[in-house]
């Protein structure tokens, strides 16, 4: 009688640390999005660099890019010609 309360007690303990042990996966934290320029953006790193928020922040750096033709233009005479040079075609 005793093992089995102690079974039980050893198996609800591990029950617990699973449930409320720390996470297997590190939980990204939030950052606050904060204006990006330009310059500092074709400083980035590829991978991040086209990203959508980035490209949120990019906005957030210039409110007239929020408006749908200036964005288009931003696109085409600056993110397009830039990713040419960080992506050249095979």
């Amino acid at each position: 009688m005793k093992r089995l309360r102690a079974l039980i007690c050893v198996a609800c303990c591990l029950f617990v640390l699973g449930c409320f042990g720390t996470p297997t996966q590190e939980v990204k934290e939030l950052e606050p999005k904060t204006p990006l320029s330009v310059d500092e953006w074709k400083q980035l790193p590829v991978d991040v660099k086209y990203e959508n928020d980035t490209f949120e922040r990019l906005k957030l750096n210039d409110p007239k890019l929020k408006q749908d033709r200036a964005w288009e233009q931003f696109m085409r005479t600056v993110v397009v010609p830039e990713r040419k040079k960080d992506i050249p075609a095979s």
